[in-house]
């Protein structure tokens, strides 16, 4: 059998990904027409919100604080989508036995034995296509970030999101087979280090 279940509190042992091949690395790409529907998406927000300021003048110090937060954070997922589809070209999410690395967030790979915890983060219950990486103590305040991870983490950080988040609705693999593949590869480097 693959997986058990402790009928007691309904949890799955990590050795459910030891079907998973953990030995080689594998690199996962950006889909360029999702890439495209987010650049027009992006930029049908921003005109509208430019257009609805423009239109029914916001007087209101506190609503037109919002409304500038909301377009600073629209641009600058504006600018990464930008940067994202004429920069990055390849592989942006490698898994290795060593590690895990998102070249859009950060400048080295992330070693498997600095991950506590792997999640998959909610909205309001559904799944917000994000992964979050948990690392130990203040491994996380010591990892060199790229401009692009600099910038979302207050944004991240205001939504309640605790550690590295990897946004996976743009990439050419679905957001539940990346989440089991990082889960086998974690589970793997534990029971290695556990050896």
């Amino acid at each position: 059998m693959a997986h058990e279940i402790n009928s007691a509190t309904s949890e799955v042992s990590l050795n459910i990904y030891d079907a998973i091949g953990t030995s080689t690395v594998r690199g996962f790409r950006q889909s360029s027409t999702k890439l495209l529907f987010h650049l027009a998406l992006y930029l049908s927000f921003i005109g509208g919100s430019i257009w609805l300021t423009w239109e029914f003048y916001v007087t209101d110090d506190a609503r037109f604080l919002v409304v500038l937060a909301c377009l600073a954070f629209l641009a600058v997922a504006l600018g990464a989508t930008i940067h994202r589809l004429l920069v990055l070209s390849g592989d942006v999410v490698i898994l290795s036995p060593e590690g895990f690395h998102d070249l859009r967030l950060t400048a080295k790979l992330v070693p498997w034995n600095l991950i506590e915890d792997v999640s998959d983060w909610r909205l309001r219950g559904n799944s917000a296509s994000t992964i979050i990486l948990k690392l130990h103590g203040d491994a996380e305040d010591s990892l060199p970030l790229t401009l692009y991870g600099r910038l979302m983490r207050p944004y991240e950080r205001l939504l309640g999101i605790q550690g590295i988040a990897v946004h996976t609705w743009t990439l050419d693999i679905s957001h539940v087979r990346l989440l089991r593949l990082v889960h086998a590869y974690l589970a793997a480097a534990k029971k290695s280090d556990s050896a």
